[in-house]
């Protein structure tokens, strides 16, 4: 009964841990950086530029990170709509673009790796032995070795993809980095929901850094 109970309470840490990591945000801060020359620099407006290679991408991650900067009071442009679809992101045309946005920085973001996770939990068993044939137990039916066999859990395997995103803010009129962030998402696909908290991350960590 106790190896039955244990088992049971390390079945329901499982499913407590798993409901806890879903609940959670999925983009999380892991490091960030000021240029101390910029001390007492302020963001008036910014242009969101995503330097993804996939283009739909890029639209979702400017338009998304812009919309919400706009509602938490920072002045937000995306690059896409500053740029005609034809032209390479090089620097000149982003530059006589944000020259054109009256803009005095530019945020950028990138996902610079893509790494796949392993968690592993391990299985349970009890003390019967792993033969359940009459010379074991002689006196064993079907409903014996049924509510043995209940005594074991496998192994639970699960992958998952560890994005490194990277944030960098830049002045406009040198060029020069004033701040940067590195993000990690745990669900990089969710496009709209990492922009979304990438965005939380860039209002709360530029206010900290005394940027707005």
């Amino acid at each position: 009964m106790r190896s039955f109970w244990k088992i049971f309470s390390g079945f329901l840490s499982l499913i407590l841990a798993i409901s806890l990591l879903s609940s959670c945000a999925s983009t999380t801060l892991r490091d960030t950086w000021s240029n101390p020359a910029f001390h007492g620099y302020k963001v008036h407006k910014l242009v969101v530029v995503s330097l993804g290679k996939k283009d739909p991408n890029r639209r979702v991650y400017e338009e998304v990170i812009a919309a919400e900067l706009n509602k938490r009071g920072i002045a937000a442009v995306t690059g896409h709509n500053l740029l005609p679809a034809e032209e390479r992101l090089d620097w000149p045309t982003l530059e006589g673009a944000l020259k054109r946005a009256s803009a005095d920085s530019v945020l950028t973001v990138q996902t610079v790796r893509v790494e796949q996770q392993t968690i592993v939990q391990p299985g349970y068993t009890s003390t019967y032995p792993g033969y359940w044939y009459p010379p074991a137990f002689p006196s064993w039916s079907l409903y014996g070795y049924y509510g043995a066999s209940m005594y074991y859990e496998p192994p639970y395997v699960s992958t998952y993809d560890l994005a490194t995103i990277q944030v960098n803010l830049f002045d406009m009129g040198t060029g020069k980095l004033i701040w940067a962030a590195t993000a990690q998402s745990s669900e990089p696909e969710r496009i709209t929901e990492v922009s979304k908290e990438l965005a939380d991350i860039v209002r709360e960590q530029l206010a900290k850094a005394g940027l707005l």
